[in-house]
């Protein structure tokens, strides 16, 4: 398998990410597929030279379904990065193969009204019927800010959202 890492994260690429993340899942290549990310050229920018040396790509998610064909057949290794959960959520209704795992990362940036999980992790209702669909359809769901964290596990995670909303 080519994908070594599908995460949600909302700051899509910063330190940790080329850090710590590719330290423990090596990658060749950055692919970012969300809407609003293709859609702004600055960001686009700002994030390219994030990347650092590796190869990257960003993509609408309709775009990301082909895109993330290529990263199947291909040789090199690949992060795939969106900072939506709905843009996982969109990328398997269209079909896409990103893996059987989706790592949820920092997830807070403008989320005002949100119930608080703890360590930068920040639902909506519309979150966790996303999160619900994607576990519905096989994918095991981690949340995880860093790698040296434990993962924990939707239906954990998902209690906990209950006990606080």
């Amino acid at each position: 398998m080519s994908i070594s890492l599908a995460r949600v994260d909302d700051r899509v690429i910063h330190g940790q990410t080329m850090t710590r993340w590719v330290a423990q899942k090596p990658a060749d290549c950055i692919i970012v597929i969300s809407d609003a990310v293709a859609s702004d050229a600055l960001r686009t920018k700002v994030l390219k030279a994030a990347a650092g040396n590796l190869k990257f790509g960003v993509f609408s998610i309709r775009q990301g379904v082909a895109a993330l064909e290529k990263a199947r057949a291909s040789e090199k290794r690949f992060f795939v990065i969106s900072d939506t959960i709905k843009g996982f959520a969109d990328l398997t209704r269209l079909g896409a193969d990103y893996g059987g795992v989706l790592n949820v990362g920092n997830y807070s940036v403008g989320r005002e009204g949100a119930v608080n999980l703890g360590n930068a992790f920040l639902l909506f209702e519309d979150d966790v019927r996303e999160l619900d669909y994607l576990a519905g359809q096989g994918i095991d769901i981690q949340f995880q800010a860093i790698p040296d964290d434990q993962a924990k596990s939707w239906p954990t995670m998902r209690a906990k959202y209950e006990s606080l909303s």
